[in-house]
């Protein structure tokens, strides 16, 4: 039975960068007094709120911020640093207005970055490319802007316009741990594995707490069939972040995989309860409670699949193999027609060999 398993390639790590606080600027002209006044205060707000969003208080933030653009409309900072609160909210509608305001008062390779990663969120690449490209052309030294924008290439999968990007990054900035990261995931994708857990490797010695790293090395030990590598890199990205769903997924499939299913049953169970919302969890919870010989469980999971992505061919694949298994060859049958006219080729085997 086929699962799925997450490697987090795509996970793109954004460094929600806020401007450093603002220090009170003295100014001796009378005529000034009462501007001096709002943008002290101001100032104050602005301080304010990026305490409040380093303790994660966003909601807290926005409205420190937002008192200080009222008190300094041309503050481009505060433009800056709003923006990067509307993406922790997931408003990036608004993210981006913000920094069209920020690149208006001061357009700078920062400015751009910032808005291109919001175009990459709303999936809008071209503009993203665009973004990052004024960027780079403004600032030929700016590290970042490679970064992001060889992320954008990964997404269009342009992936030696995005290695060469990445490649730059790392030239100009060679402890980019980030880079590195993003470099060996994309020659995993490339089946590069040597070079991939090289890249990966380095990633995580500059940056001991990159769980996304640790992942992806156990992606590269699990397709070099280094099962005991892989369960380690995956359990030590898990210390850095137990809310890290993928590395529970991508644990549990070795689990299942070595014939753990009762280690398995446990990862995938601790996945779902970080995101019930992920559709290939329940599949291949499905899969080890099939294992288990949880038949009505493995059912139970499979539906749930399918009515969180209607699309899910291997989700009906599976769920009309357990259905053979309990003698509902009609339903069994339904759910393998279903799945081969989703693309799933195996399925149409067990309709041509099984069904009338």
């Amino acid at each position: 039975m086929k699962q799925k398993f997450l490697t987090g390639i795509i996970l793109l790590l954004f460094p929600f960068i806020i401007f450093a606080q603002e220090t009170q600027e003295m100014q001796e002209s009378d005529s000034l007094k009462a501007a001096l006044k709002d943008r002290q205060l101001a100032n104050k707000l602005y301080n304010e709120s990026l305490e409040l969003f380093n303790e994660h208080k966003y909601t807290e933030s926005m409205t420190m911020i937002n008192k200080a653009i009222a008190l300094n409309p041309e503050f481009a900072k505060a433009y800056y640093n709003r923006a990067t609160i509307r993406l922790r909210l997931n408003n990036t509608a608004e993210a981006i207005e913000d920094y069209n305001k920020v690149i208006e008062l001061e357009p700078n390779p920062t400015s751009y970055t910032g808005r291109a990663y919001a175009f990459l969120i709303n999936k809008e690449y071209q503009k993203a490319i665009e973004d990052l490209s004024i960027a780079i052309n403004d600032n030929p030294d700016y590290a970042e802007a490679y970064y992001y924008r060889g992320c954008v290439y990964v997404e269009q999968e342009k992936y030696s316009q995005a290695l060469t990007d990445f490649d730059k990054a790392i030239r100009l900035k060679s402890d980019y741990a980030i880079a590195y990261c993003e470099r060996g995931s994309l020659k995993l994708i490339m089946k590069d594995y040597e070079s991939a857990k090289s890249d990966l490797t380095k990633a995580v010695t500059f940056d001991a707490a990159l769980a996304l790293g640790y992942n992806n090395l156990g992606k590269v030990s699990e397709k070099n069939e280094d099962f005991e590598s892989a369960i380690e890199y995956y359990t030590a990205a898990l210390k850095i972040n137990p809310d890290y769903f993928i590395a529970f997924n991508n644990r549990a499939g070795i689990k299942h995989q070595t014939g753990d299913y009762e280690g398995a049953l446990e990862d995938y169970n601790k996945a779902i309860a970080i995101n019930e919302d992920y559709a290939p969890l329940y599949n291949n919870r499905g899969n080890t409670k099939y294992m288990l010989g949880d038949l009505s469980g493995a059912i139970t999971d499979f539906t749930k699949a399918i009515n969180l992505d209607a699309g899910y061919g291997d989700a009906f694949l599976n769920r009309g193999i357990v259905k053979e298994m309990q003698r509902d060859v009609k339903g069994a049958c339904r759910d393998w027609k279903m799945a081969s006219e989703k693309g799933v080729i195996k399925a149409q085997k067990y309709v041509t060999n099984q069904c009338d």
